[in-house]
């Protein structure tokens, strides 16, 4: 039976965040004819909210740091309700206590190191070394700037905190392009950020913790509403061939597009494509983790009012930190209620994602109460489990993605996309969506 034919100016393979956001964004420059392929029943991929006994569960990104330049705007867009998040302290437990953290340069006076690392590090805005190499790891880059003490507890914190990785691993320029940016521009992080802070036009309040009202499920939701039937779900695509002046789309239909972009990850958007730049998608490296939550009343689960704690570089454990959801997200528990969020494996310890659930939920609310200094008995729990993992840059990140944009130049019609690429925070999501919308933008407006 022959399979129908279906045309599309740009067909969205994937309809996770960074699908959707893409979507909305070409629908923003005026370009209607766009089809979103999503493989699942809804849209959202893993930013998919799980409500179960009472509890709001946000299995990814749970909050949005807001203003942004782009995800603001986007937001306003779709009509999405965005709240301030209840609570923002940040803990770190080291050397056996749990240790209060300012978001700010003050960071450089707290207990965190001793009086010798806190000099070393003073002395930052006059150290002149230079990078060691095109690409440093994190590690490196930090342990240069502000010495070994302090640069390796906050590298660590950095890189647990945003990929669950490992500061010797991650690139200091493809994971947290913003500091060596620092250096490049003042020849010092603290002379640059204070350079960018006299500049910061000060009507723009600073981005802080948001939150969506209606879960990350509720802004996939408005999005794919906002989509109408351009949103198509339980559509599993199967390869994405060249075809005459654009490309097709294999799957329950054909596709016909004049442009495709793959919202998907780098390791997907190879199963799909093949040929060359299917081999160096392959070497995307993630790092595979768990995400449990220990719920019950405030007794069973007594947390700290912040928004949660990193566990720092001189502990040992499989966790790599605690969110206080029912603190900073009220609404995420019942009334009277608590909820931790415990993020788990990663680049230390990636074999946790075969335990089973017994296992981990023992092991992880051990390790909770070790680190919050509270002993926690949890009468609710939930596990879910992303084997494929966390996107780690690692050294040599920025010439994979230079070889990978290379070779796509050379597939025009091909845009790759997602938090695979340039950033895995959500707005990291919207800026690159901004980016595919005007790629294509540009590339129609020269036919």
């Amino acid at each position: 039976m022959r399979r129908s034919l279906m045309d599309a100016e740009v067909a969205v393979v994937g309809g996770g965040l960074s699908g959707l956001f893409t979507a909305v964004e070409l629908r923003h420059r005026g370009d209607e004819d766009v089809l979103v392929l999503e493989e699942s029943g809804e849209p959202g991929g893993v930013a998919r909210t799980i409500r179960r006994g009472g509890y709001s569960l946000e299995p990814a990104a749970g909050s949005l740091l807001l203003p942004h330049p782009h995800l603001s705007s986007l937001l306003g867009r779709i009509g999405a309700e965005v709240v301030p998040a209840a609570a923002t302290g940040r803990f770190v437990h080291t050397r056996g206590k749990l240790i209060a953290v300012p978001a700010s340069p003050r960071v450089v006076i707290s207990p965190l190191v001793g009086w010798g690392a806190k000099l070393r590090a003073a002395t930052e805005p006059f150290i002149r070394t230079k990078a060691s190499s095109a690409d440093e790891s994190l590690a490196e880059f930090l342990q240069r700037r502000l010495g070994r003490g302090l640069g390796t507890m906050v590298a660590s914190l950095a890189a647990s905190g945003i990929f669950a990785g490992d500061p010797r691993r991650l690139s200091a320029r493809a994971a947290f392009p913003a500091l060596p940016a620092l250096e490049q521009e003042a020849g010092s992080i603290t002379r640059g950020a204070l350079r960018r802070r006299r500049r910061r036009d000060r009507t723009v309040p600073r981005p802080t913790s948001h939150l969506p009202a209606a879960g990350m499920d509720g802004l996939a939701d408005l999005m794919a509403a906002a989509l109408g039937p351009s949103f198509r779900p339980r559509f599993t695509a199967t390869g994405v061939h060249p075809a005459h002046r654009g490309w097709v789309v294999e799957g329950p239909e054909e596709i016909r597009a004049r442009h495709v972009v793959l919202a998907c990850s780098p390791r997907r958007s190879a199963e799909l494509l093949g040929a060359e730049i299917g081999q160096r998608l392959r070497q995307a490296v993630t790092a595979p983790v768990a995400v449990v939550w220990l719920g019950g009343s405030r007794d069973e689960v007594p947390l700290p009012e912040g928004f949660g704690v990193l566990v720092g570089p001189d502990v040992d454990l499989h966790s790599v930190g605690v969110l206080f959801e029912s603190s900073y997200a009220p609404f995420r528990a019942s009334p009277g209620g608590a909820l931790a969020k415990v993020i788990v494996g990663g680049a230390s310890h990636p074999e946790v994602v075969e335990w089973d659930d017994d296992r981990l939920v023992s092991v992880v609310a051990a390790e909770a109460s070790v680190v919050l200094r509270r002993d926690l008995a949890p009468s609710f729990t939930h596990v879910v489990r992303h084997a494929m993992g966390i996107p780690q840059y690692e050294v040599g990140h920025l010439a994979w993605l230079s070889s990978i944009e290379g070779m796509a130049a050379d597939t025009p019609g091909i845009h790759l996309t997602g938090w695979g690429y340039r950033g895995v925070g959500v707005a990291h999501l919207a800026s690159d969506a901004a980016r595919v919308a005007a790629r294509i933008a540009e590339a129609r407006s020269d036919l």
